[in-house]
């Protein structure tokens, strides 16, 4: 995979392989193998209108959680909006959505927490 699509609930797509509710719960909705709203693409919808209201800090720590966990599948990952997209005419995932905070999230602190975590489990695995 080669991007995470992040998208809001006011998006009028339709396949997203993952959805995080307004609990904060990521669920899978559709198989990583199977093709999306975006060629060579995993989507990610976040539950609710980020036009209108930002997305909750719940709905955030599992965003990140969800990041994390494709970027130590995915090393090479990278995390984009769905208004990135080039010919999209949107405000997907919405203009109240932390989408430069995540983007800049991903580019220094998650690669930090995917080196650490699999570092922990190595550990782990060896400790006597």
């Amino acid at each position: 995979m080669k991007f995470a699509i992040l998208h809001h609930g006011a998006c009028n797509g339709t396949r997203f392989h993952y959805r995080i509710d307004s609990a904060g719960e990521s669920h899978l909705e559709l198989p990583e193998q199977e093709a999306g709203e975006h060629p060579n693409c995993l989507g990610i919808l976040v539950d609710g209108n980020a036009d209108r209201t930002a997305p909750t800090a719940a709905q955030l720590m599992a965003l990140r959680a969800l990041l994390l966990q494709l970027k130590s599948r995915y090393p090479h990952i990278r995390v984009g909006g769905h208004r990135q997209i080039r010919g999209e005419t949107t405000t997907c995932p919405g203009k109240a959505f932390p989408l430069t905070d995540i983007r800049d999230w991903s580019s220094t602190e998650l690669v930090i927490e995917r080196d650490a975590a699999l570092q922990d489990l190595i550990d782990r695995q060896y400790r006597p």
